[in-house]
């Protein structure tokens, strides 16, 4: 895949919606781009989408989906790429993140409300069928997506997150996938706790979480939007709301289907991941990336791009 030629934002560049559309929209490979507000009955929700100068009608647009703790600005790199190759890009950040959707309640950070955001939002834009890129929250709201709207998705690309009943069997089987899913239990059990922890020091810990592969001023940033009053507790109800009580489907899959996983990722083991092809009916293709971390937005981006083009390519006439 073309690498476009983008500058590296320099130390202590912005990295809302607002700088990282204006960055995209620099590239020779990018017509427009913006930042926007879209809004829902659940309020605004704020993203950033971009199109290309020369699209490929069969490959339409992207909707690109973040997880924590990150922003859809962890997508930068990734949507350039994309771009570049003549796919549109459209990328939210979800609830609890946006600022204008910040419930209350931990039952409103369900996953039936997050697909639900996700079908509402991408009809509020305008985008009635496309390719769904997930990664992390983004990736266990992608699978349950795919099962309850498939009319709605041209490919499906799931990035470091297994499948919810792979991940379920293995948190009950297998004694490292449950030491894995302890940062989970910690925030579950005591979130305010959590979050004073991760965030003091400047965010020392929250920072050493992305084990030095989010670049330093992203990752300043991130710390930055999370201190913001209300955040970080908003963003950690995600965790709250895993309580058991959700029965959003998750099955069958029947969209072409990637899953791209590291084979250093902290939270996923390689049993877990592979254990999730059972689980897709549809056509499905499982890329591992040997010495990858979980953060794969940021250190994969054409690993991910490469995933996303070669399946949508394949699967065009669909």
């Amino acid at each position: 895949m073309t690498t476009p030629t983008m500058s590296q934002p320099h130390s202590g560049a912005p990295f809302d919606n607002a700088s990282v559309a204006g960055r995209l929209a620099e590239l020779p490979t990018t017509a427009e781009a913006e930042a926007l507000a879209v809004s829902t009955d659940q309020g605004e929700f704020a993203a950033f989408r971009a199109s290309p100068t020369r699209p490929d009608p069969d490959l339409g647009e992207a909707i690109l989906l973040h997880g924590w703790p990150e922003y859809a600005s962890c997508w930068e790199r990734t949507a350039a790429l994309l771009l570049a190759q003549g796919m549109g890009v459209f990328a939210y950040d979800q609830r609890g993140y946006s600022p204008g959707v910040r419930p209350e309640s931990v039952g409103q950070y369900a996953i039936a409300r997050l697909v639900a955001d996700l079908d509402e939002v991408s009809r509020a834009a305008g985008l009635e069928r496309f390719h769904l890129v997930g990664h992390d929250w983004g990736g266990l709201v992608a699978w349950p997506f795919a099962a309850n709207h498939p009319q709605r998705l041209r490919t499906c690309t799931v990035v470091s997150t297994p499948h919810p009943i792979a991940l379920g069997k293995q948190l009950k089987t297998d004694e490292d996938q449950y030491e894995r899913m302890g940062y989970m239990r910690s925030i579950q059990d005591h979130p305010e706790g959590v979050a004073r922890a991760l965030l003091r020091n400047d965010g020392k810990r929250l920072v050493d979480l992305y084990g030095g592969v989010v670049p330093d001023d992203l990752a300043a940033s991130n710390v930055g939007r999370f201190s913001e009053p209300g955040a970080f507790l908003s963003v950690l109800k995600y965790y709250q709301a895993m309580d058991g009580s959700d029965r959003t489907r998750s099955t069958p899959i029947t969209v072409p289907t990637s899953f791209v996983w590291g084979s250093e990722d902290i939270a996923f083991s390689r049993r877990t991941a592979e254990l999730s092809a059972r689980y897709v009916e549809g056509l499905f293709r499982f890329v591992p990336l040997e010495g990858a971390s979980h953060w794969l937005p940021e250190s994969h981006p054409n690993d991910i791009a490469s995933t996303v083009i070669d399946q949508a390519r394949v699967h065009a006439a669909n």
